[in-house]
């Protein structure tokens, strides 16, 4: 007799032959300026497998559920701060830069937060620079906001995110680097590796019964970075997450699944939102920003996790790299007895009994 799991689990995916044919991402099924996209981010205590692929597959997540709503929206470069301009919309001097949009990014330095560091300076609205007319899909650059002053920053080795056109079986591989110097306050040096293919292609069917043609891209990021405070010693850490994003016409992707050391941390889709109330729920969690910081990091395994920004009331959960669950408390220290060398990843629990929990902080143990 099946358990109840296996018949869940079952009944939750379908990877079945299917009779679509296979499709080809070019720039016009890639982000356009002037363009907005509704983002989901999805609950990610989900029994879906993320992972199965092939040709011809129809992959069914219909039963995901959003915890929230965003518009993304992307720019004409004619429209990106004046300095950016200079460098991403300059074919006469700076024609290697030359890009053909900007959208919202995920600037590395916010992972600062996730191993301790503080940063000195108020740094917001980041923007990517997008060059989607080559023969691969890249980002160039970035700009932010740094106490209210816009500074673009040039790709010293420029991210080439997938070839372009895309097709079943293409392969990815590819290096990127950028450094951010702010005078007097800090430098940050990061550097990383692409490595994967598309490694599947299909129909994909979203919450509200939406389909959609596909490709799915399966992406290992590694990432190398260097913090230097002023008048401090550098801090390094590697940092590695798998990304499996399914492509189609659509702009952005479809759906996108981020994993870290084996555990999804993200998972977002484009359309419409089921919303589903999780308090009282086991198994099912939101996620909510992480309201506490590990300290010190990387910690010898003689030594407790200090968690700031926790009290007496935080209920946290600590993770080994391939998810298993490894120890639970309250307070704001985690003892660090038994556990053995390596990277692990803590979660601010309190509100699990709400559906609600918190993205994971990476804490390294040596």
């Amino acid at each position: 007799m099946k358990s109840l799991h296996s018949i869940l689990f079952a009944s939750m995916l379908t990877f079945v032959v299917s009779t679509s044919a296979q499709i080809t991402i070019t720039s016009s099924d890639l982000p356009q300026g002037g363009e907005s996209y509704t983002i989901q981010t999805s609950l990610t205590e989900t029994l879906y497998d993320f992972t199965t692929t092939g040709g011809g597959i129809v992959w069914d997540f219909s039963e995901l559920v959003s915890s929230s709503e965003a518009v993304v929206e992307y720019g004409a470069m004619g429209d990106a701060p004046v300095l950016a301009q200079l460098s991403f919309n300059n074919e006469w001097t700076n024609g290697d830069y030359l890009c053909d949009l900007f959208g919202p990014g995920e600037f590395d330095l916010a992972a600062l937060e996730t191993i301790g560091v503080d940063l000195p300076v108020a740094i917001s609205n980041l923007n990517n620079y997008l060059q989607t007319s080559n023969d691969s899909y890249n980002i160039a650059g970035i700009s932010l906001s740094v106490e209210g002053f816009d500074l673009p920053v040039e790709y010293s080795d420029i991210d080439e995110i997938h070839p372009l056109p895309l097709n079943f079986m293409d392969e990815i591989n590819s290096t990127s680097a950028y450094t951010v110097n702010i005078p007097e306050v800090f430098t940050y040096e990061t550097s990383a590796s692409r490595v994967g293919s598309v490694d599947g292609w299909g129909t994909l069917t979203l919450p509200g019964g939406q389909t959609h043609e596909v490709l799915r891209v399966n992406t290992t990021i590694s990432t190398h970075d260097i913090f230097s405070l002023s008048g401090s010693d550098p801090f390094e850490i590697d940092r590695e997450s798998t990304v499996y994003s399914w492509l189609g016409d659509g702009g952005m992707p479809y759906l996108e699944v981020s994993t870290i050391f084996g555990a999804t941390f993200s998972i977002e889709y484009q359309g419409e939102a089921i919303m589903k109330d999780t308090s009282g729920t086991d198994g099912i969690s939101a996620v909510i920003p992480n309201a506490f910081v590990t300290f010190p990091n990387p910690v010898n395994a003689s030594d407790d996790i200090v968690l700031s920004g926790a009290n007496i009331d935080t209920e946290w959960e600590l993770r080994d790299a391939s998810g298993r669950v490894m120890k639970t408390g309250f307070g704001n220290t985690i003892p660090t007895n038994g556990l053995a060398s390596g990277a692990y990843l803590v979660s601010d629990i309190t509100f699990l009994s709400q559906g609600l929990r918190s993205r994971p902080s990476t804490v390294i143990i040596k």
